[in-house]
């Protein structure tokens, strides 16, 4: 397994499909879930200072929508897309697009709402630290996560989608 540090983003467009895929799946998301855990911790870590229970419920949809992209693409999207490049066919379903596109949008939505919550945190010498790495994490996520997204849909989905209905999320 490669640690995340030696992944540029820029340089997965220029995979095949096949490693494209499984750099995803056995290199970086093991790193969005280590980053997932890393805000469960903070926020536990502000607990004493601030009522964080609507950050923590967040973060476990976060969480929740992250797994769930992760096993969709996984276990149907993936398959299907290696099965579309080996057959160099495009799909005419785009149900296993559409599915992991709503957990991508959901999540990145939910960052989007812990950042604004943590923006209104009251800062002090005493927890400092933990509020900046918190909002360091959750900007570093969502950007990770933009960043894949798009890769995926410009340089890999197009390649196999043929629904006209379908737009992508980052253009």
């Amino acid at each position: 397994m490669l640690a995340y540090s030696d992944i540029h983003l820029e340089d997965l467009k220029n995979l095949s499909v096949q490693s494209f895929t499984q750099l995803l799946i056995n290199d970086l998301y093991p790193f969005v879930y280590s980053e997932i855990n890393k805000l469960e911790q903070r926020i536990s870590q502000l607990k004493p200072d601030y009522d964080v229970e609507l950050l923590a419920t967040i973060e476990k949809k976060i969480y929740a929508d992250f797994d769930a992209l992760y096993r969709k693409e996984k276990l149907v999207l993936f398959p299907y897309v290696l099965k579309l490049d080996e057959e160099n066919t495009k799909s005419e379903n785009c149900t296993p697009f559409k599915n992991t596109k709503l957990h991508f949008t959901s999540m990145v939505n939910h960052i989007t709402t812990a950042r604004e919550l943590v923006s209104h945190f009251f800062v002090n010498d005493a927890n400092n630290e933990n509020i900046i790495d918190l909002n360091h994490t959750l900007s570093h996520l969502a950007e990770t996560m933009i960043e894949i997204q798009f890769i995926k849909e410009k340089y890999f989905f197009k390649n196999y989608k043929n629904c006209g209905g379908c737009k992508p999320i980052i253009e």
